[in-house]
């Protein structure tokens, strides 16, 4: 199998546009951009501040008390001939027994949830960026099946012009060489068009800077899958599932809460009293009586949550099992496809376009004829880079659903 025109392609793709060498210039293959991504995507920075505004209740959980200390002091006189001054200073603190552990649980807790979402929003961040880096990878190699076709037209252009100074062919034909030759320059600089929209949006989601050139490295072309008991391996660790069991977590916490809210709370208290000139030292504790609010309403939702979680988590996990099975057929026949045409296609597409150039410069084909079998040809390097980016993106979705990274 001939992959010669394929591997020029593949040169002046990775050479064209040649970007000087500079502080701005970005040299990035997808493991790269998932990795900036990860710390200067918008995205990814605002799930991980919701975490450090989340581990604050860990902080706040961690006191002694999250109650202050109440004090209460007055003062007067008696109403008496000697008119002595009675005074009493009061302090209470309510004592939390039973309230620490629970409420320390739950924060951390939250934190573990916070960081679980983290992840889904990471995943979901790695699905976009490996579509985008993709999309770019397929604009650039798409530039230079651009040029080559216009390259191609300049050569039959000129074929077509000494064919005609030399009466082979009529003008109509010669115009129909030369408004080709326009498309396929009009064509090429679209794909330049084509290709800085789609390293823009890739720029966008790795935190470029305006004046950074991305310069993509890299292959079309995926890596190979892991076998399929691997990938349904890592199904039950994907971070949405995680996600879900976290939040049972929490629910099965705020439970824990809701039952040691519903004690009687203890408060200890001193108090200082001055009476004529007598002076009183007192102490006791308070306590209340859980009588009618025995936190039964944060019990019932606590226990609403974890069950939602639970049966959330069976649901998805079924999904994501479904789903995995479904992208490993996909990714199959992608792969397939890929496969049959570059057996069958690809080599037939090398020796069309030797022979149609080669009779077209020896006068023994007409323009018209010409024009179609180049459109066909054109037409199948395009569709065989479009069953490139149809494979990478079949096994950035396989990876996806099993919860690896793309």
């Amino acid at each position: 199998m001939s992959h010669v025109p394929i591997a020029r392609l593949a040169v002046a793709a990775l050479l064209l546009p040649s970007f000087p060498v500079f502080a701005g210039q970005l040299e990035i293959d997808l493991s790269s951009a998932l990795e900036r991504a990860h710390s200067a995507s918008p995205t990814a920075i605002a799930a991980r501040g919701e975490v450090a505004i989340v581990q604050g209740a860990v902080v706040t959980a961690e006191l002694p008390f999250i109650d202050n200390p109440e004090i209460e002091a007055g003062a007067g006189p008696r109403l008496t001939t000697a008119r002595p001054i009675d005074a009493e200073v009061r302090v209470e603190q309510n004592l939390e027994l039973g309230r620490r552990s629970p409420r320390r649980a739950l924060a951390r807790a939250g934190v573990a949830q916070a960081q679980a979402e983290v992840n889904a929003v990471l995943r979901e961040l790695d699905l976009e960026v490996a579509s985008a880096f993709y999309d770019a990878m397929f604009a650039e190699r798409s530039i230079g099946l651009a040029q080559h076709a216009e390259e191609f037209a300049q050569q039959a252009a000129g074929a077509a012009d000494r064919r005609r100074k030399a009466g082979e062919i009529t003008d109509l034909d010669a115009n129909l060489a030369r408004s080709a030759l326009g498309r396929a320059r009009a064509a090429s600089r679209a794909a330049q068009s084509e290709r800085a929209s789609a390293v823009g949006r890739l720029g966008a989601l790795i935190g470029a800077a305006p004046d950074d050139i991305i310069v993509l490295r890299g292959d079309l072309r995926p890596a190979a899958l892991p076998d399929a008991a691997a990938l349904r391996a890592t199904v039950a660790s994907r971070p949405d599932i995680r996600v879900l069991e976290a939040e049972r977590a929490e629910g099965t916490a705020e439970r824990d809460q809701a039952n040691a809210n519903a004690l009687p709370q203890v408060s200890a208290w001193a108090s200082y009293q001055r009476e004529d000139t007598e002076a009183i030292v007192l102490g006791g504790l308070r306590l209340t009586l859980p009588a009618w609010n025995r936190a039964q309403g944060d019990k019932a939702s606590a226990t609403a949550k974890e069950r939602r979680a639970t049966r959330g988590r069976d649901a998805t996990l079924r999904a994501a099992e479904r789903q995995v099975t479904d992208a490993l057929a996909a990714y199959a026949l992608a792969r397939d496809a890929i496969d049959i045409f570059e057996r069958d296609v690809v080599p037939v597409l090398d020796d069309s376009e030797q022979l149609l150039q080669k009779t077209m410069n020896a006068g023994q084909m007409a323009v018209s004829d010409y024009l179609v079998a180049r459109q066909e040809i054109l037409g199948g390097r395009r569709e065989h880079l479009e069953r490139l980016l149809a494979l990478a993106k079949a096994a950035t979705m396989v990876r996806f659903v099993a919860g690896g990274a793309p």
